[in-house]
């Protein structure tokens, strides 16, 4: 049952569509907004694949997208940071 719930989340998280914001002008602090959010949206799915390599019995496979999600996770919060420095000093 897990299995089956497992693979029902991770089919949703793959088919949600990504929603896009568009950025008009050379505003640092919303650029780095707007790549926070689509690194975020990788990470999101690199958990799912994760989570679906899992529930197949590939553990390898399952670490190596966990830790891809992590990684975008760090460049989200990076991002983040960046964004509110910029929009701290103004740019």
């Amino acid at each position: 049952m897990r299995t089956v719930y497992a693979l029902g989340l991770a089919a949703f998280m793959a088919t949600t569509p990504v929603m896009a914001q568009v950025v008009v002008g050379g505003d640092d602090a919303s650029r780095h907004d707007m790549r926070a959010q689509q690194d975020r949206s990788a990470a999101r799915q690199d958990n799912a694949e994760a989570h679906r390599q899992a529930a197949m019995g590939n553990y390898r496979g399952a670490a190596r997208d966990e830790h891809a999600a992590r990684q975008e996770q760090h460049a989200a919060n990076h991002q983040e940071r960046r964004a509110a420095r910029d929009e701290a000093l103004g740019r």
